[in-house]
This record gives structure tokens, sequence and C-alpha cells, in this order.
């Protein structure tokens, strides 16, 4: 993401958490609007059981982190109270996982955040719903 990249919510709570995120995950955000973020990570064996499908911990971490950068571009400032996975599908030999995150609704204390996850041949791999809460309000 260009580093000229405007959000016009918390700029420097945002760039921190997608710096932060880049640098620990691998993950690398690709979209940041408000209410939406796009994550991608290439695969690598550390990402994968012994059966070639990306680790759930993997596809819930990233779903969660680019959720969490999607609540802070709609204003939000908190953490995650809940999250609900549906792992549809595993897929071996996955070279790229994308992430997209959106919030579907932002109350005043409560943001509701859908998110999903393809692999590179677009195939849903899972759905997931998170609960945030907004520390600010």
């Amino acid at each position: 993401m260009p580093e000229d990249f405007e959000i016009k919510v918390n700029h420097k709570a945002l760039k921190t958490l997608r710096d932060d995120i880049e640098n620990k995950t691998g993950f690398r955000f690709v979209k940041i609007e408000d209410g939406i973020a796009v994550s991608e990570l290439e695969l690598e064996d550390e990402h994968v059981n012994p059966y070639g499908i990306p680790y759930g911990g993997v596809l819930f971490t990233m779903a969660d982190d680019t959720s969490g950068v999607a609540f802070l571009s709609a204003g939000g400032n908190g953490v995650t109270v809940n999250g609900h996975v549906d792992y549809l599908r595993g897929s071996r030999d996955a070279t790229k996982l994308i992430c997209t995150a959106k919030v579907r609704k932002a109350g005043r204390r409560i943001f509701y955040i859908d998110a999903d996850i393809v692999n590179e041949k677009g195939l849903d791999l899972c759905r997931f719903k998170f609960v945030f809460i907004n520390i600010d309000s």
C-alpha cells in the first residue's frame, strides 16, 4: 500500500496497526478504505499442515487482523469481542490466501464485521463474523 494512502479516520492508529500486522505476520494489505480491508498472504511451509492445507489458526488470525484494520478504517478504536468461523473447504497446495473484511454495521459501541478468505483461484475457504467494541464511545 502506498505511504501516501489516505484514510479519513485515525491515521496514526491505522498505520501503526497495519505496519505491525505486516511486520509480524507476513500479511500484506492491498486495499484499505472506509470500512473495507483486503489482505494477502503468500503461503510458506510454516503456514500449512502436513497435508498441505493452511492451518485454521493462520486463517483465523488473518481474518481477525484484516477485520481489525477494516474496523479502524471505519472510525472504530478497540478490540475483538467475539469471532465465529465456518471452515468451508481445505485448499491443498494453495499458494496464496486473500482475505476481504467489510464492516456490515457500525454502531456507537459495537461494530459487526464479515470476512471471507479465498485461495488464489477464488475458491471460498472460510467465512467469519466478528464483533468489535469501540472503546472511544
